[in-house]
């Protein structure tokens, strides 16, 4: 039977951009947020960020893989 490899990176890097008001999905596939300073510097208000930034990243592998699996099973 196969084995499934997750990998997952987060990066929390201070720049100039402004905020966004959700998530948004780049060309590569992955997510970004910008969130201001004062939710940047705050451990509660960066847990929710980066959570909320992870959730649709989660859901979109998710669907791809099964997917995969499905047409795989076909």
């Amino acid at each position: 039977m196969s084995k499934y490899k997750i990998e997952v990176m987060v990066n929390l890097v201070e720049c100039d951009e402004e905020a966004d008001d959700k998530p948004i999905e780049l060309e590569d596939g992955c997510y970004q947020y910008t969130i201001n300073a004062d939710a940047g510097e705050n451990i509660d208000d960066c847990e929710i960020a980066v959570l909320n930034t992870a959730y649709p990243a989660i859901r979109d592998a998710i669907a791809r893989h099964m997917e995969k699996v499905s047409k795989k099973k076909s």
